[in-house]
């Protein structure tokens, strides 16, 4: 259950690389948190070409943030690592032009399908009581 925002210029990212780029993350997700795939958003927001700079100057830079809940340091490092390295393969950016971060919620802060999310490890059981459980 997480929601990854990709932030970029208005032509920086195809069709098909983002297409590539939403299954991707949501791949990384999945395989490290054991999350279903139809709980993973990938959100792609474009701003012109005048609306990102670095040290002050105007920039070819992309931003990732996800929001997710409570995983261990070693969850992270390896959806941080995979995310960062599989995004720089689609896109030819370099380590100094890509920012990818993640925000840990709590279960409570959150809702999905009308209700607060579930502790992890709950998820069955939430998805059964909300009717969801085989979709």
């Amino acid at each position: 259950m997480a929601i990854y925002t990709c932030t970029a210029h208005e032509a920086a990212l195809s069709s098909e690389q983002r297409t590539v780029i939403a299954a991707e993350i949501t791949r990384i997700h999945c395989a490290h948190t054991g999350d279903r795939p139809n709980m993973v958003w990938v959100i792609f927001e474009t701003l012109p070409p005048d609306s990102i700079f670095s040290g002050g100057k105007p920039a070819e830079n992309t931003v990732i943030v996800g929001l997710f809940r409570e995983r261990s340091a070693e969850v992270k490092a390896q959806v941080l690592n995979e995310i960062c390295t599989m995004y720089k393969k689609v896109t030819g950016l370099s380590d100094d032009q890509l920012w990818v971060s993640l925000t840990e919620i709590s279960s409570s802060d959150a809702m999905m399908f009308g209700a607060l999310l579930p502790e992890v490890g709950h998820e069955d059981e939430w998805l059964a009581k909300l009717g969801l459980l085989d979709k």
